[in-house]
């Protein structure tokens, strides 16, 4: 695969690296910047460097470009280790290290468009409407804890993260990495809110109280009974589609974030460090993206 002669094409390079060639461009210096200092003081196994690192000249990603533009790649296309090694004239085991090598450095490199993991570190201002959500995406199955990570809603295998997005999709705040068994609700519930705010959810945030936060949630229709069947009121279906015209700027993230595929698509990497920051380095790009 030849860096130089997809930069030509625009459409192309954005399809497999998520990135327009000027903003790949405005990320290459921090990036380069992670990876000078990564690799003066480690080697690739992460231990301490004892001689200094020199690459040969004419190996592959031997550039600093061609090495951002392969962790890009692998996270927007997820394609097989045989694949891409094949793809960018590497042993397996050679992209293997690259892959986990890199991707910290990818998440170092955009340390100024993390969104935040503890809640108190988040500025929100006091009375604004920000939009809840929580997103799930498959994973392989575990040996050892199937029961734990099967999702009875996804009928599938998953981790889940929980985010908070502003009204102009900023992603704010995105919660630890959690088993999909685990319910949005109470993903929520420990979280404590010291800014009072509104808050816009789904259903699946029925019975959630959280504190100095005014929750605004979709009216739901009365369960039916043998005798008698329940409609919404022309008001209330009213009132639904307001919100979920405002709402709706959650799933635009989360569609934004998901054009991963590494996300979008089962992970079917084994390393629990790695897969645990997906997530969260997708929710980084997102909000790279659109500044």
């Amino acid at each position: 695969m030849n860096y130089l002669r997809l930069r030509k094409k625009e459409k192309q390079f954005r399809a497999i690296t998520s990135l327009s060639i000027a903003k790949f461009d405005e990320l290459l210096p921090m990036f380069e910047k992670a990876w000078n200092h990564f690799i003066i003081h480690y080697n690739f196994d992460g231990l301490a460097r004892v001689r200094p690192y020199a690459a040969k000249v004419g190996s592959p990603l031997y550039e600093t470009s061609e090495k951002l533009f392969f962790i890009l790649y692998y996270k927007k296309m997820q394609p097989l280790q045989e694949a891409i090694a094949a793809s960018f004239d590497m042993e397996t085991s050679q992209a293997n290290q690259w892959i986990h090598s890199l991707s910290p450095l990818l998440e170092e490199a955009l340390l100024a468009y993390h969104p935040k993991t503890l809640i108190e570190d988040v500025q929100f201002k006091e009375h604004e409407t920000y939009i809840t959500d929580c997103s799930e995406y498959g994973v392989q199955r575990d040996t050892y804890h199937q029961k734990e990570y099967y999702s009875g809603k996804k009928k599938a295998h998953t981790l889940k993260n929980g985010l908070i997005v502003s009204l102009v999709g900023i992603v704010l705040w995105v919660s630890p990495t959690i088993p999909g068994r685990i319910h949005d609700k109470k993903l929520m519930e420990n979280i404590t809110f010291s800014t009072p705010m509104q808050l816009l959810a789904d259903s699946g945030f029925q019975g959630w109280i959280p504190e100095n936060i005014t929750l605004i949630l979709p009216i739901k229709k009365q369960r039916n009974t043998k005798k008698t069947k329940y409609y919404l009121s022309d008001s209330a279906k009213k009132y639904n589609y307001e919100l979920a015209q405002v709402r709706v700027k959650v799933e635009n993230v989360l569609a934004g974030i998901k054009t991963l595929r590494i996300i979008k698509d089962k992970n079917r990497n084994y390393k629990k460090t790695f897969k645990n920051r997906l997530f969260f380095i997708a929710a980084a790009l997102h909000n790279f993206r659109i500044s």
